[in-house]
């Protein structure tokens, strides 16, 4: 029997085919069945298709989690860095503003409606701060990279980015990743907001419940599977944990309120 793996766009064909022998060699070894790998068209196919059961097993981001997980076999949360869930960072240039009361009027630059660490984390802050009513301009840019270019360029106020946790180590490290040397050098942040669950894979409706158990036993929760292995290695993961019920909620409430 086949096994479907659902990646979402982000991870490209390219790379999805160099993973798909690895992986197919090492789930037949371990679970006696062949898989077939397939990139979606974007997150809405991707939520579209995990919620039909086209795939059995499916990267999600937490934003396709929160929206599926109820009705999902199992859960499977990536841990990287030794962490299984992520924050955001209010950035701004340095010296330009002190705190988050100094942001009334000014102009956001943020990646996109769903991206949780670019903008749903960070909107919910200020919205229970009762600041968010008063921003300027908000502009969407499409990617980390481009918001940290507006706000070093001049055309916003602060910006919002994924952090791993609360260090001053964690917030540099992500302004170098997204925006190089002079993000590091010259952009400080202002708060870093309450966590989010990361992304995961989610065993879909398209397994029974018994093959769900299996899957999970024998792929998820046994550490020597070379399924588990070659999974952590196409997922830039150290490992899995399976999530509790209900912990993607908190982000479905924030969703909703977009």
């Amino acid at each position: 029997m086949t096994l479907r793996l659902l990646l979402p766009p982000s991870v490209g064909s390219a790379r999805a085919r160099a993973r798909a022998e690895l992986l197919d060699q090492s789930l037949r070894a371990d679970l006696a069945e062949t898989v077939a790998i397939d990139v979606a068209d974007g997150y809405a196919d991707l939520g579209d298709r995990a919620e039909r059961g086209d795939a059995a097993l499916v990267w999600m981001p937490p934003t396709v989690c929160a929206r599926l997980e109820p009705s999902l076999r199992g859960v499977y949360k990536c841990v990287r860095q030794g962490r299984t869930s992520y924050r955001s960072a209010i950035v701004v240039r340095r010296g330009s503003l002190g705190a988050l009361a100094d942001l009334g009027g000014k102009r956001a630059a943020w990646v996109d409606r769903l991206s949780v660490g670019g903008y749903l984390l960070a909107i919910s802050e200020l919205r229970d701060r009762g600041l968010a009513a008063g921003l300027g301009e908000q502009r969407f840019c499409g990617s980390s990279p481009a918001a940290l270019d507006a706000l070093l360029e001049g055309d916003a106020d602060f910006a919002a980015v994924t952090v791993r946790d609360e260090s001053a180590a964690s917030l540099r490290d992500a302004l170098a990743a997204f925006g190089g040397k002079p993000a590091a050098d010259q952009l400080e942040g202002i708060r870093v907001t309450r966590d989010s669950p990361n992304d995961a894979i989610g065993l879909t409706r398209a397994l029974d419940a018994r093959r769900a158990e299996r899957i999970a036993r024998r792929v998820f929760e046994q550490k020597g599977a070379r399924a588990r292995a070659a999974l952590c290695l196409a997922l830039d993961a150290e490992g899995f944990v399976r999530a509790t019920p209900g912990e993607y909620a908190e982000l479905r409430r924030l969703i909703a309120h977009e």
